[in-house]
């Protein structure tokens, strides 16, 4: 008997949900699947196409099997999983992964088409056979057919994915997918020994691959008054560059994970948290980069904090090791302790440079004695060149090329110096827009399109770090609309033009947005720059809540994954205005969030220049403090003229031409 059942969500939302750029995790949720539906065999097969690209993805196992009439429940609905937070499996009683009913959406990342073939042990004891298929054309609708299963001896399920035409299953063939997998599955696989689950043709057994498995003693957070426990299992990697925080239940049963590759670079790991509530909090790992309020912000920096320790003390004992074996063959190019401040700095970044390359230098003594002092050449005078000499003479790898290049910016002498001009430059910036903005024989100079607006394009990181990489500017609406579209994925091309709430047609400053695939979310950042002579009124705060408004009432923005942040940037707040931006239980400046609205996050802030340019300054203080550069009012125009020269008012384009600010003038905090 064949029927079609159609899922309660848009087909906007199941794209959204089957996160089709990401074929790692699309398999893995299969895997889960399996595992949850306690398979103690998973087999999963990527068959190639002619011109070495993925033609089919096959996954099967020997579990219970999906019955007929879970398939109808579980194919109808998105989210509601029948899977129990922090519950187990029927039969075996191993841990559930999977609880947000959303896994099978994954297979559309996989395959244009799809079909699961299950069968199941039915409540009379006779083993059922249901096939369900749907495809891309019409993956709302699912064709479920159940018939007995006359030829099967036991129970199990086949997953085929095929049709396919995307350069994202290419990332299923390289070497890493086995590495991502395997560091995905390997608490479980540990726990589980009679588990085996094979990719490719290989079986996954971690055990093979582990260097070391570090287990803290309990460690804990703080968060609202209250200590919380959690512990870390911190596994090394024999090779690879995997580097990952994986947030699991206490079971070890993965929620999240977190992409650490920038972190100690050195090293191959994957830290496994384990915190018994950590499925009540899943996808807030984005909340952190807003600054959001929730408990998974001190968790991670308690987590970093022991992370970095145990790293630091490994690193610290592998160099020591190393170096005293070089001591003690005379190859060493430095004395044991290098006398003076600066040479110690050299010395320590010459140690950690060369253990970290050891695999490539000569064995042989006279080799490695040469190597080691072209290296300490290079360091002391060709610092920029050195990853270029090292390549040449050592043949590095792309991986070890890249490893390089990453300690170098860490470490070198000449990176030191090089951020230290960076951030000698922000701080500039940031006293001059200050002079700007709140000098009283200047701000009234300044305008909106003209000066300020155009300079801050050149300057985006004063809003953050993350804005850098996708923006737009003086847009209307409807390019508001395509901008969004296709920050998540689906076909900008709108199907007609967005308005306003009264018809009209609008157009923003600045619109910013950071995207994490990792943790699939967009964040969009709405700015709208008001001349630091105007001051903010309700008039001001409207408008951009109109802003606001049109995003929320067209349904073509609709995105659970995004949040929208609206901000007004102003000199100063009118006093009438500050009630409503100073709220009890509210942060401050907030001037309008809805709660009613299910599809996306959206806020309407009012903010002073002198809140985002002190944010600024403390995300630079640390290495402030390291380089001592406070910068003076005429460093800061000169770095202002040499780089935006061209957008100041004319009256400030020539030192001479710059009024003297009257004591106590300059830099007047704005309310």
């Amino acid at each position: 008997m064949a029927d079609h059942v159609l899922l309660e969500a848009g087909d906007d939302l199941v794209r959204q949900l089957s996160h089709e750029r990401e074929a790692i995790k699309a398999v893995l949720e299969l895997v889960w699947n399996s595992l949850d539906a306690d398979a103690t065999k998973v087999d999963v097969t990527v068959a190639r196409t002619a011109m070495k690209g993925v033609d089919k993805v096959v996954v099967t196992d020997n579990g219970d099997g999906i019955t007929p009439e879970k398939a109808r429940t579980a194919f109808k609905q998105v989210g509601n999983s029948d899977k129990r937070e922090g519950g187990t499996t029927e039969r075996l009683q191993r841990p559930l992964h999977g609880k947000a009913g959303r896994g099978r959406l994954r297979a559309f990342a996989l395959g244009d088409s799809t079909r699961w073939t299950s069968t199941a042990r039915a409540v009379d004891g006779r083993l059922m056979r249901t096939t369900i298929e749907s495809e891309v054309r019409r993956r709302t609708t699912w064709r479920i057919d159940s018939q007995l299963a006359t030829e099967a001896n036991h129970p199990g399920t086949k997953v085929e994915l095929w049709g396919k035409q995307s350069s994202h299953l290419l990332r299923l063939l390289e070497s890493k997918a086995l590495t991502q997998i395997t560091a995905a599955l390997a608490p479980y696989l540990l726990t589980w020994s009679d588990v085996r689950v094979t990719y490719d043709g290989q079986r996954i057994d971690p055990s093979t691959q582990i260097q070391d498995d570090e287990h803290s003693e309990i460690l804990t957070f703080e968060y609202e008054g209250q200590t919380h426990p959690f512990t870390v299992r911190l596994i090394h990697w024999r090779t690879g560059a995997e580097r990952t925080i994986a947030l699991c239940d206490a079971a070890s049963a993965p929620v999240e994970s977190i992409d650490a590759s920038a972190e100690h670079a050195d090293f191959s790991y994957t830290a496994y948290v384990l915190w018994e509530p950590m499925p009540r909090h899943r996808n807030e790992i984005p909340l952190i980069m807003l600054g959001g309020d929730t408990p998974l912000a001190p968790l991670l920096r308690a987590t970093r904090d022991w992370i970095s320790s145990r790293l630091e003390e490994r690193r610290r004992r592998q160099r020591r090791q190393l170096v005293d074996k070089w001591i003690a063959e005379g190859v060493y190019p430095y004395p044991r302790r290098a006398e003076g401040g600066q040479a110690r700095a050299e010395q320590a970044t010459f140690d950690l440079v060369a253990t970290s390359i050891n695999r490539h230098i000569p064995a042989d003594r006279t080799k490695k004695r040469l190597t080691l002092s072209l290296l300490q050449n290079s360091l002391r005078h060709n610092p920029d060149e050195m990853v270029e000499i090292l390549e040449k003479v050592l043949r590095l790898g792309e991986d070890d090329v890249s490893h390089l290049h990453g300690l170098l910016q860490q470490t070198s002498l000449s990176n030191i110096i090089r951020a230290s001009s960076i951030v000698t430059s922000r701080l500039q910036f940031l006293t001059a827009l200050e002079h700007l903005v709140f000098d009283e024989e200047v701000y009234g100079l300044v305008k909106e399109r003209d000066h300020l607006h155009k300079i801050l394009e050149r300057e985006l990181w004063v809003f953050g770090e993350e804005f850098n990489m996708m923006r737009s500017s003086e847009i209307g609406l409807t390019r508001l609309l395509e901008h969004h579209r296709r920050a998540v994925g689906w076909d900008p091309t709108p199907d007609g033009p967005v308005r306003a709430v009264d018809g009209g047609a609008r157009r923003i400053d600045l619109m910013l947005s950071a995207e994490s695939h990792e943790h699939d979310r967009v964040r969009h950042l709405v700015i709208e720059l008001k001349a630091p002579s105007v001051d903010a009124d309700r008039a001001q705060a409207d408008q951009v809540d109109d802003y606001m408004q049109a995003v929320l009432k067209d349904p073509r923005f609709a995105n659970v994954e995004t949040t929208w942040d609206f901000y007004l940037v102003v000199r100063s707040i009118k006093d009438r205005l500050l009630p409503r931006v100073r709220q009890a239980g509210q942060p401050e400046g907030l001037y309008s969030e809805p709660t009613s609205y299910e599809h996306a996050r959206v806020r309407v802030w009012v903010r002073t220049w002198s809140e985002i340019l002190r944010e600024a300054k403390q995300r630079l203080e640390f290495v402030r403090n390291g380089i001592d550069h406070n910068p003076s009012l005429e460093q800061a125009l000169d770095y202002l003229r040499s780089r935006h020269g061209d957008l100041i008012p004319d009256q400030l384009r020539q030192p001479a031409a710059v009024p003297t600010p009257r004591t106590g003038a300059a830099h007047k905090p704005a309310v």
